[in-house]
């Protein structure tokens, strides 16, 4: 197989070295017929126009060496081998080589301009919802207190309490002694003591059970009792109106209220009447410690 290749190869070198030789050949050829029929015309142009023609002269060729005949005859069959190669070895037939048809150039396509970018879309964040605030209860405002009313208070707390004192019984009428006289007014006389009797056993009474319920009951806690009731009896104002009324009452011993007086007006005469008739349908009261003032100065809502 690698002798048919080199013979391949030398076969195909031979071949290019003859196709050359012969186109040298030709060329060579071609140049002399053209240089030999110029020189033969040029010294008829030149003879009726131009100058005299020059002399040409011929040099004898140089003497070729002699080329010895054992090289000539190992030339010959090289030659002659070359040729028998050629003949016993097949031509190998060139297949033509199809050239392909001409592309049609593609159809212009015009140029589409690119479209601008989409405008970037911001996404705005939507706002976060806000947990609903905290139901307010409302308390209702404390009852205003009146500075009067304070000033009272404190009064009374810092009031020393002092002990009942028992109070010695009344003294005993002096009944004269008289001359026996008849049995008619003997009865008169006897029925007016016990007539005198009966009130000074009653005022005993009270003072003793006044100073019991005294002994028992501070300042502050006999104030707190005396307002609930008199707001329990104001509770409503006439025409569904709204007012505060400062009253000045007094009392005794028994807690019975007696005069009653406006000391603030609320600016509605119909509200100030109200107050002073709760007041007075709140009496009585209970009955207050010893050493409490008898005037007393409060002040009423009326809703």
């Amino acid at each position: 197989m690698s002798l048919a290749m080199q013979r391949r190869g030398y076969a195909s070198r031979i071949g290019e070295i003859a196709l050359w030789g012969s186109a040298a050949i030709l060329v060579l050829t071609v140049h002399i017929a053209a240089a030999a029929l110029l020189m033969r015309q040029e010294p008829e142009e030149l003879a009726d126009n131009g100058p005299q023609a020059a002399i040409m002269i011929e040099l004898a060729p140089e003497p070729e060496a002699a080329i010895p005949d054992e090289e000539q005859i190992a030339t010959d069959t090289e030659d002659r081998q070359l040729v028998e190669t050629q003949q016993t070895e097949p031509v190998e037939e060139v297949e033509p080589i199809e050239e392909p048809p001409p592309v049609e150039p593609p159809p212009e396509v015009a140029e589409e301009t690119p479209e601008p970018p989409p405008e970037p879309v911001i996404e705005t964040p939507l706002p976060e919802e806000t947990p609903p605030p905290p139901e307010i209860v409302e308390t209702p405002p404390p009852e205003p207190v009146d500075p009067i009313e304070q000033k009272v208070t404190a009064a009374l707390e810092n009031v020393e309490v002092p002990l009942p004192v028992t109070r010695p019984p009344p003294p005993k009428p002096v009944q004269k002694v008289e001359k026996p006289r008849r049995q008619p007014q003997a009865q008169k006389e006897k029925a007016q003591a016990k007539v005198q009797a009966k009130p000074s056993e009653r005022t005993a009474a009270a003072q003793t059970s006044s100073g019991s319920v005294a002994s028992t009951m501070s300042p502050s806690t006999w104030m707190t009792r005396v307002r609930t009731k008199i707001a329990r009896n104001a509770r409503r104002c006439p025409s569904n109106q709204k007012g505060i009324v400062t009253i000045s009452f007094n009392f005794d011993s028994d807690g019975n209220i007696g005069r009653v007086s406006v000391a603030r007006s609320s600016g509605d005469t119909r509200i100030d009447d109200y107050v002073v008739s709760a007041v007075r349908r709140a009496s009585p009261v209970p009955i207050a410690p010893a050493g409490v003032a008898s005037l007393v100065t409060q002040s009423v809502e009326c809703k």
